[in-house]
């Protein structure tokens, strides 16, 4: 890490879907978490929609280049590559061993993997004249500043 502390990203999205149900696998998390958020924004969401974000990463001052130039830059379109290019790398020496790639990882994000992340229970993602979901120890609907990278 950088040395500043791990914190939510207030710009970030987080919630539940109107249109799709939790999964089996989000069930637990979701459930532990709307205990802990009560009637918080009550009527403003769909209780029973799907999470999310599954996982976050770096989403702020992330350095490119391009060109020869660098440059800060920030959003979901650094934080999903991170991840994505992590997870490839993963694979790349799954296969250098001969064994099968991750494939579907959000039972086992949620499952066995969860432990192995840093828990972000900082900030809050406000929006649409509220002060959105705080961030929680556990699972919770707000994206991220600052994540470490996977263990070797």
């Amino acid at each position: 890490t950088t040395g500043v502390p791990e914190t939510s990203a207030s710009f970030s999205s987080g919630g539940f879907s109107n249109f799709f149900g939790t999964p089996s696998y989000q069930v637990a998390v979701v459930n532990a978490y709307l205990a802990k958020l009560g009637n918080t924004n009550a009527g403003k969401f769909n209780r029973s929609g799907r999470a999310f974000p599954d996982i976050a990463a770096m989403g702020d001052n992330v350095e490119i280049v391009f060109q020869q130039e660098a440059g800060l830059v920030a959003g979901t379109s650094c934080s999903s590559p991170i991840f994505a290019s992590i997870i490839s790398l993963i694979n790349d020496r799954l296969i250098s061993a001969g064994k099968p790639v991750l494939g579907f990882l959000n039972p086992f994000l949620y499952g066995t993997a969860a432990s192995t992340f840093t828990d972000i229970t900082t900030g809050n993602n406000p929006g649409c004249n509220t002060n959105g979901f705080p961030a929680e120890a556990g699972w919770d609907p707000v994206c991220l500043f600052f994540v470490p990278l996977l263990p070797p």
